[in-house]
């Protein structure tokens, strides 16, 4: 049997309440209101062969796995795990929201911030399958690097309250008790959002190696290095602006700490999964090795949190010691791409992970020498039957796709992909991805 549900909705909520020491905006003039206001179409196709609860009754009982306890050995090759698929998605959804809620028009006086408050952030965007989650932080973070150009940073509404150079970043967010029931631990999950402004266009530029202890991130070896401009974004913090007094990592350290406080005296089982998109993608994984170091995921009885990263077309982060040492303190990563997209080939497009072991142990001490991390998910694009097969870059990076490829993928020697429940739709929502005789319009 298949339900489909139509719903039209229009959305120009912001913050409108005192958050996690946060002041946000409220004032919004009517012209603003009406310029703000849009009406996407939320299709969503889903099949009821299979009851919900079954489902996740099962991934109470496989949620280790599923987390890449053993590295996904005879979950993520060959055949994938229909759990493990279904996990992907949601997990990847939660990262597409950080778009989806992102204020990216350059004439909004709130441009750079969230549009939707932290009570009702899921449902506001349409995203009812994840209210089970509460937001319990948002974070944000500043660039204010005498490395960018002036340009980027210039007002374009001088009269708008909100700071160019700092912007909202992702969220924080945990399993209320029911869903914490089902899934058979309390799941803290930290979303991280990909390159939407120019500001951050120019960050990712800067691509030479830094010390991680450069900037005060707990480090046992002076060589574990990351690329510069995704530490600056981690780091960096603007004492003008109230919502970056503090860095993005300061503050995400924060509330897990406040957090794990909470749900440690109840005695549950807790674990961290951090998820992301393209930077994203390469801030989960900084901030996932940052909590293991820092000891942010564990208890006072030293009991640990499970940490895994969900990446979703992400860059390289690090140099040979970067990676090694997330591995060492048990970070679990699966890394989702299309491997028609080049974002995941940079940093370290010639000196990398498949260089050989004689060259890399020499080569390794190089400003510009990077290693991917963890187990990979490559899938192709050109499989779907939907989806046009030349793409540009900006859509065979596009998130969109790659969860609709998730959701058809059922065997890595497969020559096509089974169509699968979510809306195919949803790729044309800000780009052009579907083949014509769909009759989906672009954007």
């Amino acid at each position: 049997m298949t339900i489909i549900k139509l719903s039209l909705h229009y959305n120009v909520h912001l913050h409108n309440q005192h958050f996690t020491n946060t002041i946000i905006p409220t004032n919004l003039s009517s012209k603003f209101l009406r310029k703000a206001r849009w009406f996407p179409l939320t299709c969503t196709l889903s099949t009821a062969s299979e009851p919900i609860d079954a489902k996740i009754s099962t991934i109470r009982e496989k949620w280790k796995n599923i987390h890449g306890q053993d590295n996904w050995v005879g979950m993520a090759h060959d055949t994938m795990d229909p759990l493990l698929r279904s996990e992907l998605i949601r997990y990847g959804e939660m990262a597409q929201a950080c778009y989806e809620a992102f204020d990216s028009d350059p004439y909004s006086k709130y441009c750079g911030s969230c549009k939707v408050p932290p009570k009702t952030f899921f449902q506001d965007l349409g995203m009812n399958d994840h209210k089970g989650y509460e937001i319990t932080s948002y974070i944000y973070s500043s660039n204010t690097s005498n490395l960018i150009p002036k340009f980027f940073t210039k007002y374009i509404r001088p009269d708008g309250p909100w700071n160019p150079m700092v912007n909202w970043m992702g969220y924080v967010a945990v399993s209320n008790d029911e869903t914490t029931a089902r899934l058979g631990r309390r799941d803290i999950i930290v979303a991280w959002r990909g390159t939407v402004t120019n500001l951050e266009w120019m960050v990712d530029l800067m691509d030479f190696l830094k010390p991680v202890s450069a900037q005060k991130l707990a480090s046992q070896d002076p060589n574990i290095k990351v690329m510069a401009g995704f530490l600056h974004i981690y780091t960096d913090k603007d004492q003008s602006c109230k919502y970056s007094k503090f860095s993005a990592r300061e503050q995400l350290l924060a509330e897990l700490t406040r957090l794990a406080k909470i749900y440690g005296r109840k005695e549950e089982e807790i674990s961290i999964t951090i998820t992301g998109h393209s930077l994203g993608s390469a801030l989960a994984i900084l901030s996932g090795y940052d909590i293991a170091e820092s000891n942010v995921d564990k208890l006072d009885n030293m009991q640990k949190f499970h940490i895994s990263v969900f990446s979703f077309s992400g860059p390289r982060v690090g140099n040979t010691r970067f990676r090694k040492r997330v591995e060492e303190l048990g970070i679990k990563v699966l890394r989702v791409f299309n491997i028609h997209d080049n974002v995941p080939n940079v940093p370290g497009l010639l000196l990398n992970e498949h260089t050989s072991p004689f060259v890399r142990n020499l080569a390794d001490w190089v400003a510009w020498f990077y290693s991917h991390i963890g187990e990979k998910i490559g899938l192709d694009h050109t499989r779907s039957s939907f989806v046009k097969e030349s793409l540009d870059a900006g859509s065979a990076h596009n998130l969109e796709l790659l969860l609709h490829l998730l959701d058809g993928y059922y065997d890595e020697r497969a020559k096509c992909w089974i169509p699968g429940g979510r809306d195919k739709a949803l790729m044309n929502k800000g780009g052009d991805i579907l083949k014509v005789e769909h009759l989906i319009p672009p954007k």
